[in-house]
């Protein structure tokens, strides 16, 4: 719910409310049961909106975020504020000449730029909309509001840019008082910044092999540069945005041995260099590296 709202009992409610339950990449994670009982759904009004993260909390960018609800009484506020307070004033409804009731609201807090897509499932057409809003005056920014209507007939999706750092919140309702089951679904999607590094290797050429005279290798400052061979050396960890390896210097590298370099940071495309050794010289190859994983990519 949203996490300006203070009325008692909100930590069970958030509790029972918001389990994520994430199932790996591509998949769906289901922040909330159904709720098909008589009553309007928990997030009927404006100041009991449900979160899909926590404020200072990372938002999921990797799982679809879905909810379910039955809107059948919900509602449309003339007092956004109302309860527990007032002066918030009435909701704004509608998308492009369709009217919009029985609305439902969610709040997100993006930790980095990218866009917010929202889709819905349901029997009868929807209206999408997604809006900042002020965390201190609590009041949407309707100046801002972009909306969608996706209808059986003809399917409609949302997509928002959104920025690190402000507050959104989404209203989800039925076209012409329209009400029932209906599922919301949000990606976050995020264009990752690659991490730019690069690698100079010197060496010795030999018979069967080089030896490493001095490989050093600049990157970020923060990001974490991992050296691996896959044979002629021990692994090697270190963190700088310019550092060198004197643990392998004079490592003798045979034929057909292959020296690996990561280059990660978090929620970064990470670089892979290799050096692949052969007839006492060596080759390089440079890939990238998706967040997390240490299998080599062509860049895009």
């Amino acid at each position: 719910m949203r996490a300006r709202h203070t009325c008692a009992g909100r930590p069970a409610l958030i509790a029972t409310a918001l389990a994520v339950v994430s199932l790996g990449l591509g998949s769906t994670a289901t922040i909330a049961a159904s709720a098909t009982g008589p009553e309007p759904p928990i997030n009927d009004n404006y100041l009991d909106s449900l979160n899909l993260n926590a404020p200072g909390k990372p938002l999921n960018r990797v799982d679809t975020l879905t909810d379910t609800r039955n809107t059948t009484n919900a509602t449309v506020q003339s007092e956004l504020f109302n309860p527990p307070s007032h002066g918030g004033g009435p909701e704004l409804t509608g998308c492009d000449g369709v009217s919009e009731g029985k609305t439902i609201w969610y709040d997100f807090y993006p930790d980095a730029n990218g866009i917010m897509r929202v889709r819905t499932s349901a029997t009868f057409g929807t209206v999408m909309a997604v809006m900042p809003y002020d965390p201190k005056t609590l009041l949407p920014e309707y100046n801002k509001r972009e909306c969608a209507v996706n209808e059986p007939t003809k399917a409609g999706e949302l997509f928002v840019d959104v920025a690190a750092g402000k507050s959104y919140t989404a209203q989800i309702g039925g076209v012409d008082e329209a009400g029932g089951e209906l599922e919301v679904l949000f990606d976050y999607l995020v264009q990752l910044k690659p991490l730019q590094a690069e690698a100079t290797l010197t060496a010795q050429p030999l018979s069967s092999g080089v030896r490493v005279l001095g490989l050093a290798v600049t990157a970020p400052a923060k990001a974490r540069v991992e050296v691996r061979c896959t044979r002629g050396c021990s692994p090697q960890t270190q963190t700088g945005r310019s550092v060198g390896f004197s643990r392998l210097r004079g490592a003798v590298l045979p034929d057909g041995a292959v020296l690996k370099i990561y280059a990660t940071a978090k929620n970064r495309i990470g670089t892979y260099i290799e050096y692949r050794i052969r007839r006492g010289s060596f080759s390089k190859v440079q890939r990238c590296l998706r967040p997390g994983s240490k299998k080599p990519e062509t860049c895009e």
